[in-house]
């Protein structure tokens, strides 16, 4: 009989310690975390069994367990939502001080192993205080036992009346704010650029000043919501929009101080003389922008705990695939950097590119718009205006005007001589006729006229001075003509018809014929070779200032 009394009291002995044994609920990294929170859900709290995964030290024990309170109420505060099937559950050997962060936004809390499983590290608890002093900057905790109950009681489901009212009150006093913010950034922003003597349009100060409303509502409402004791849940979802809003906004200040930049450079760039920063502007522009918007994506991304490294990595992977798919547009990237580089036109020029012809409007990254003198718009790849041959009529000093003119055969040699050295007296009178290079000539007798050729250049800047100068000189043309009674001849035949007998006369005789040619000879009497003007001639003048 004893035998059996004492196997049974050894089973007995044994059965405690097993499943004692079995009950530990440090063993692992997520059975740790889980002691701590299961016991401490609305409706299923146990403090005592909440506290048992802690390394307390010398910690007093009445202060365990609201402690422990206080790092649950800062995880759901925080919307730090601690998903237990991302831990660990495996007993594996692992060595005494290993550690593994609970959240990797909350670093200042880890489990730590130890000889009787795996705490809540020393230095865990230590900071408890501090992190709840943190994220409460205003303790409400007898404010809301002061509430009436009805107040307190689920007005919807997991929302109590008091809530949805500090949620109000808060979005109110956040787009107060958003105003005020705003419109302090908009004036100080004005009067900086006063004082800077700089100039910038009004509305893109205006669309500067939004962002950083924006950024003092998710400022304000990152304050609230805290106070208003949400579920985790509401706080992950609250605190992932606030923390998009707070980067967005961010990415957006810098976009719009991209273009408060560049509005100010534009408007000191119109008033040079060079038109390459007219160019160069835009461009700069929307180079900046591409930036800002991709390092804003990215800034977003880490927002939202994206492992933003492996993302890049992966798409390192893509690049050559996507570098050959994009040939072209890399190749008009390039294009551009060629054009600003060589410059062979600027903004408001007029050119023909591939049969293209217009002035230029702008040059951007990718094309270049020409305004054809139809007012459509032409876009010509940058790669190709790199490559073609481009006639730049913007970039002429002078405007050339070619005249051929013809006089009637029944036009004198004086008033003919006259003509033309009364067309080179009229250029000689013109302000806009370039002085040291005209030529007026009497230059063939044509079919059915004394042909006469003016060819001179206009020192003008458009196509429109250059119209009303050349009607100025051919109506000073027609004047000379009236007033040396010459006619411009057109196109003509004329039959002679003669009677027998009639049109015929005797020739001189050859000896006076001989000496008729050669008194226009060297020495003659009627020789005019050297000195053929009726007036100074009114020749080009080289070199006039």
């Amino acid at each position: 009989m004893k035998r059996p009394l004492i196997a049974a009291w050894l089973i007995a002995l044994a059965v405690p310690t097993v499943g004692h044994a079995q009950a530990n609920p440090c063993d692992t990294p997520r059975q740790a975390a889980a002691s701590f929170l299961d016991n401490l859900q609305e409706g299923a709290e146990n403090g005592t069994e909440a506290t048992r995964c802690f390394d307390w030290g010398d910690t007093p024990r009445a202060e365990r367990e609201p402690l422990a309170r206080k790092l649950k109420a800062v995880l759901d505060q925080r919307g730090l939502y601690i998903d237990l099937e991302d831990l660990p559950d495996e007993r594996e050997p692992e060595e005494v001080g290993d550690t593994l962060v609970l959240s990797s936004r909350l670093p200042e809390i880890e489990l730590e192993r130890g000889a009787r499983g795996w705490r809540f590290s020393r230095e865990s608890v230590e900071s408890i205080q501090g992190l709840y002093d943190a994220t409460f900057s205003v303790d409400i905790e007898g404010f809301i036992e002061a509430l009436p109950s009805w107040m307190r009681s689920p007005f919807l489901p997991g929302l109590a009346l008091w809530q949805l009212l500090g949620l109000l009150l808060g979005v109110v006093v956040g787009l107060l704010a958003r105003r005020l913010v705003a419109n302090v950034v908009v004036g100080q922003g004005a009067k900086l650029i006063a004082r800077s003597k700089l100039i910038a349009d009004d509305n893109v100060l205006k669309r500067a000043g939004k962002p950083f409303g924006t950024l003092a509502l998710a400022g304000v409402l990152w304050w609230v919501l805290p106070l208003l004791r949400f579920s985790v849940r509401v706080n992950q979802v609250g605190s992932i929009a606030l923390r998009v809003m707070a980067a967005g906004a961010v990415v957006m200040v810098v976009y719009r101080l991209v273009d408060v930049g560049a509005d100010i450079l534009a408007r000191r760039a119109a008033d040079t003389e060079t038109k390459l920063d007219d160019q160069l502007i835009p461009l700069i522009r929307k180079s900046l922008k591409v930036f800002v918007s991709a390092v804003g994506i990215i800034f977003v991304l880490q927002n939202l705990d994206v492992d933003v490294g492996s993302l890049i990595a992966g798409a390192s992977l893509g690049g050559l695939a996507f570098t050959l798919a994009a040939k072209d547009t890399v190749a008009n990237l390039f294009g551009s950097l060629s054009i600003f580089a060589d410059q062979p036109f600027q903004v408001g020029d007029w050119v023909v590119i591939e049969g293209k012809e217009g002035t230029v409007e702008e040059v951007g990254m990718r094309s270049t718009r020409i305004r054809t003198f139809k007012e459509s718009v032409v876009s010509i790849p940058n790669a190709v205006v790199a490559n073609a041959a481009v006639d730049n009529f913007g970039q002429r000093r002078y405007r050339r005007c070619s005249l051929k003119l013809g006089l009637t055969y029944a036009s004198s040699t004086d008033q003919l001589q006259a003509f033309v050295e009364g067309i080179r007296a009229i250029l000689r009178a013109n302000a806009h006729v370039r002085q040291d290079a005209y030529e007026v000539h009497f230059r063939d007798f044509g079919d059915s006229a004394l042909e006469v050729v003016a060819y001179f250049f206009f020192t003008v800047n458009t196509w429109t001075e250059e119209l009303r100068e050349r009607q100025n000189v051919l109506l000073e043309i027609m004047r000379l003509s009236e007033a040396l009674k010459v006619e411009f001849a057109f196109p003509t035949q004329t039959l002679h018809v003669l009677r027998d007998g009639e049109g015929k006369s005797a020739a001189p005789a050859a000896e006076k014929l001989a000496a008729i040619a050669e008194s226009f000879g060297p020495g003659g009497d009627r020789s005019n070779a050297d000195s053929g003007s009726l007036t100074s001639g009114f020749w080009p003048v080289k070199d006039e200032e």
